[in-house]
């Protein structure tokens, strides 16, 4: 035999002991496992829904008579009786004008002028930390004299919108 012939057989016999080598590694080392794991988790859960508190106390009927201004207390609490709102709220409040008369509205919250914006307030915010407050008065002024009592038939409304607050 001659010398490249040796050299091609020995090449070869390199190349099928490694390929040998690769497969015996996959075997043994990867490919496969022999181990299992396994675990259960038993586990139960409830769920509650956080009660939201906002309760407004007032009169029901605001009495415009047209000769002196109209003054209607309100207050919007967090709370009803011993339970507290669970969660953060915000509201606004709207004074809704739905009688024919030209009337003016000043808002105060405890005892401080609010902003209204087309008679309605910014957001207010009410925490459910503690028990919470906030005295309103609302102050109507109707501006015709005398008065016209066409004018001052129909109603108005105070509204208290809230929704959750988003932290």
């Amino acid at each position: 035999m001659d010398i490249t012939k040796k050299k091609i057989l020995k090449i070869i016999l390199i190349v099928i002991l490694i390929i040998i080598i690769l497969l015996l590694s996959w075997l043994f080392l990867g490919g496969k496992t022999f181990s299992k794991y396994k675990k259960d988790i038993n586990a139960s859960s409830s769920t509650e829904i956080a009660k939201p508190i906002l309760n407004v106390e007032g009169a029901s009927d605001i009495k415009i008579d047209g000769i002196e201004d109209t003054i209607y207390n309100f207050s919007v609490k967090n709370y009803n009786g011993l339970d507290v709102s669970e969660v953060d709220m915000n509201y606004y409040i709207e004074i809704v004008n739905n009688s024919k008369a030209d009337l003016e509205f000043i808002l105060t919250k405890n005892g401080q002028p609010i902003n209204l914006n087309n008679n309605k307030t910014d957001l207010i915010s009410s925490s459910s930390l503690n028990r919470q407050s906030d005295d309103y008065q609302l102050k109507i002024k109707y501006h015709n004299n005398p008065a016209i009592v066409e004018d001052i038939d129909g109603n108005v409304q105070v509204r208290v919108e809230a929704v959750q607050a988003t932290k």
